[in-house]
């Protein structure tokens, strides 16, 4: 019997996601979850519908969810078992800074992502909360931040499977322009990369003078060929994608490859952030539907995890405590304490919905006095 995915969160991730997972023969059933019945609906027949343009025909049905609603959320897992729960769910979503003036724009971001926690972190949390108290078994995937969200969720002991993207999206790229520059096919090439969150806008972004710790290496049917090829200067080299919501594309496509390693017979090494809970991104063994960190020859574990807190930083973080509380860099704190008038140095993870409540309040008060309204 095909497995079940259950989908929660079709804004605007999920809903590419969706289109994806339409298109997967591996995929028996596909059960779409958001609190908007309209939009959820609509979009769950569009993803049928084009399928089948496409040639397939999946299968897929919407249920209305809010995850406020732990007994909802529990019903619903219980009543659908899926094997795969995907969560894109978020009180905010991430792009909103860039509809601001570019000025605007420009202060909110050099606080780094970090300080936008609490919109990411609540429903991910009353999530894991609802689906431990299910003792549920199957593989948890999630969306918003992992690198961070996951990391205290794990303080809390209710740390999902892993998280999608973010690393994962780094690592084609460095094996494409390797590829290129050693004249071998794309297969031949295997890339082993540590690192944060922090680093993808760098490696598609503008270059700066300091940038957040990394591990890389490269290799070409398994001799190390990183100093031959350049692997830094690969890494941080020229390569344009379009700005904003242009880049689900690339998280999608990342997360239904990682999502057909789960559900194959074969192991296959790919990257994640935030596998068992860990800071940042590894790469990860995955198949069979179980998931282990793949050794690193020349790299222990416990460096890898010192170079993602190192990296915490540039994401506005200066550490994760041990009881899951976020202490902020002092930086970080002071932008949002002068632009929007919200003051959080530290985030206890039981204060997450109503630091996050005030931080879109606020927030949505500075753009309206900059004549943005959403």
């Amino acid at each position: 019997m095909k497995p079940t995915i259950l989908l929660i969160g079709v804004g605007g991730l999920g809903s590419v996601i969706l289109e994806f997972l339409a298109r997967e023969d591996c995929i028996g059933q596909i059960v779409a979850c958001d609190l908007n019945e309209e939009r959820g609906t609509a979009l769950c027949n569009l993803a049928r519908v084009s399928a089948v343009a496409h040639g397939y025909n999946p299968l897929i049905c919407f249920i209305p969810l809010d995850i406020n609603n732990k007994a909802a959320v529990i019903e619903t897992v219980r009543k659908e078992k899926p094997d795969i729960i995907l969560s894109t769910a978020s009180m905010q979503t991430w792009w909103l800074p860039d509809l601001l003036p570019p000025e605007q724009a420009a202060l909110i971001k050099s606080a780094g992502f970090g300080v936008w926690l609490p919109v990411h972190l609540t429903l991910t949390m009353k999530l894991m909360e609802a689906l431990y108290e299910l003792n549920y078994k199957g593989i948890t995937l999630t969306a918003p931040f992992p690198d961070v969200v996951n990391c205290v969720l794990d303080r809390l002991r209710l740390a999902p499977t892993c998280g999608v993207g973010n690393l994962d999206e780094i690592v084609p790229k460095v094996r494409l322009l390797a590829a290129e520059r050693l004249y071998v096919p794309l297969e031949e090439v295997r890339v082993l990369l540590v690192a944060h969150h922090a680093l993808e806008s760098l490696v598609y972004g503008e270059p700066t003078d300091e940038v957040p710790p990394y591990f890389l290496r490269i290799k070409h049917k398994g001799m190390d060929v990183t100093e031959a090829v350049g692997g830094s200067e690969l890494l941080f080299a020229p390569y344009a994608i379009p700005p904003g919501t242009a880049i689900h594309f690339l998280t999608a496509g990342s997360t239904i490859r990682l999502i057909r390693a789960f559900l194959s017979d074969e192991e296959v090494l790919l990257h994640t952030p935030a596998p068992e809970g860990l800071p940042g991104g590894y790469p990860v063994i995955v198949g069979n539907r179980s998931l282990k960190l793949a050794s690193i020859e020349g790299l222990t574990l416990e460096e890898a995890i010192a170079i993602n807190e190192r990296s915490h930083r540039f994401d506005g973080i200066e550490r994760i405590e041990a009881d899951g509380t976020v202490v902020f860099c002092p930086e970080a704190s002071e932008v949002l304490k002068t632009a929007l008038g919200y003051e959080c140095t530290r985030l206890w993870p039981g204060d997450s919905e109503e630091r996050a409540k005030e931080l879109i309040a606020r927030f949505k008060e500075y753009a309206k006095s900059h004549g943005v309204i959403f």
